[in-house]
């Protein structure tokens, strides 16, 4: 079952990064105000929180196919 194993190997990495990195900037622009065709735009940036427990979820159920993949071969 190599593709549990890879899988595993993905979801580990990311549960990784998921605990490295907190917050997720993301920047759009939002419409202020539209007069006839004149329009104001104003860039916004917007915070997305990654918990921990999502990382340390992904670690774990990584582990977890690792550790199938590797018993079924």
């Amino acid at each position: 079952m190599r593709k549990m194993m890879i899988a595993g190997l993905v979801l580990v990495a990311l549960g990784i990064v998921a605990l490295a990195v907190n917050v997720i900037p993301v920047r759009h622009q939002e419409q202020v105000a539209k007069i006839g065709s004149l329009t104001v735009n104003a860039e916004k940036e917007t915070d997305y929180v990654i918990p921990n427990y999502v990382g340390i979820i992904a670690i774990v159920a990584g582990v977890v196919l690792v550790v199938i993949g590797t018993r079924r071969t």
